[in-house]
Formats: structure tokens, sequence, C-alpha cells
């Protein structure tokens, strides 16, 4: 059976979710197709304007997927990405909630619905709802990450933080973030050199890590995390 917390018992709601004014982002969403200029669909559009770290835009282009088809699951998780890019939790929240309601079985509503509680503060129900996301879908090194993480808040947790992060390893080794995970369970636990070593491997699985230059760079100052 599946578990639901966290799941907004509503029908999918088109306000409060920034769903406004769409109308500039269907101008704006264009293609090219056989040498002519076609309109690109909303949804795919929005998910170009996240890669590009264009969150408000973003927002205004689902909105129009979303006006579409309000049971459109993918819609609803990519307006909570973009809500949380565009520093709006609360907003990624209701909207991953609806997506969650949509469709209770698919692990990404549940872990959007986690980074936004995160956001907020709510810490156990951020937990909650990652390993909710983890329950969906054992194999999803993304689910497993976003559990590292949030469990990572707690201290009594931090082996089955550790616990999450391994596993999310050892589902996509090639990946930066389960190293990243790794490395921020560490911190937690106060292990400098085992957080550095985890982050040099996200730097070897991607030389470009931001996140990954940052913490190293805070771990080399010295005085830094308390050391």
């Amino acid at each position: 059976m599946r578990n639901t917390v966290g799941v907004a018992d509503e029908e999918p709601i088109l306000e409060g979710a920034g769903l406004g004014e769409p109308a500039a982002a269907e101008e704006a969403g264009w293609g090219l197709e056989f040498g002519r200029r076609q309109p690109e669909p909303p949804l795919t559009r929005a998910q170009t304007l996240c890669e590009l770290g264009r969150y408000s835009d973003a927002v205004s282009a689902v909105a129009i997927a979303i006006s579409k088809d309000p049971r459109d699951v993918e819609a609803w998780c990519v307006m909570a990405d973009a809500q949380l890019g565009s520093e709006k939790p609360a907003a990624a929240l209701e909207a991953a909630r609806t997506a969650a309601k949509l469709d209770p079985g698919h692990e990404r509503p549940h872990r959007l619905a986690s980074l936004a509680l995160g956001r907020l503060g709510r810490d156990e129900d951020a937990a909650e709802a990652a390993l909710q996301a983890t329950r969906c879908d054992p194999g999803s090194w993304q689910a497993h990450v976003r559990l590292a993480h949030s469990l990572a808040a707690f201290r009594a947790r931090l082996g089955e933080a550790r616990e999450a992060a391994e596993r999310a390893r050892a589902l996509r080794p090639e990946q930066p973030e389960p190293h990243l995970a790794l490395g921020a369970v560490a911190l937690a636990a106060g292990q400098q050199a085992d957080a550095a070593s985890a982050f040099c491997a996200a730097l070897a699985a991607d030389p470009q890590c931001v996140e990954a230059h940052h913490q190293l760079a805070g771990l080399q100052t010295p005085g830094a995390r308390g050391g």
C-alpha cells in the first residue's frame, strides 16, 4: 500500500502556484522546424528555461502547460522546480503536493516536496517526504541523495543519512551528487577529512561541479567548519 504522507487532498489549484500571466511566455516559446518558426511546447520551453536558470520565465511558461492540462504531473513537477529556483518554497510545495496527489506512486513529486519543506525549515516533514520518494522508487539515486541530505539535519540519524548517500553512490557513482551527499553527511558528523575526500570524488565525477569547489574552498579556509 502506498503511503501518501504530505499529499494535499484538494483538486489541482490554478492559483497561487504561479499561473497568473502565461501569454508572454507562450509568445516567447518558439523553435525551428523545416526552416519555419514553430511554437515550442510550453512544457519543453519551461524545462529549457529551468536549465538556463531563468526560473521566473519558466514559471510563466509552465503555467501555460498546466492551464491546458491541469492533471499533467510532469508540468506540476516543473512548476515546483521553477518555484524552488525562484526562492518560493511555499509555492513549490503546493505544486509538488498537487503532483503527488495526481500520482502518489511517482517519486519526483515527493522528492520536490522534501526540497521545499527543507527550505521552509520543516526538517522532519522533509525527511518523511524524501523517505516516501525512496519507497516509490528504490532505484532512484536522486531520491536517496535527497534522503541523505534531509536526514543529515538530525545528528541521531547521521548513520541512516550515510547509508542513503552510499546507496545513491552505488546506483550512480559517475554522478557528482551522491558524493556531495556523502560530503554533506560527513560535515554534519564533524568528519572533515571524509568530507574533503567525498568532495574530491565529486570533482572527479564532474570537474566543473560548483558545489564541490565551494565546499573544498570552505574546508581549506583556516578555522573553517570549527576546525
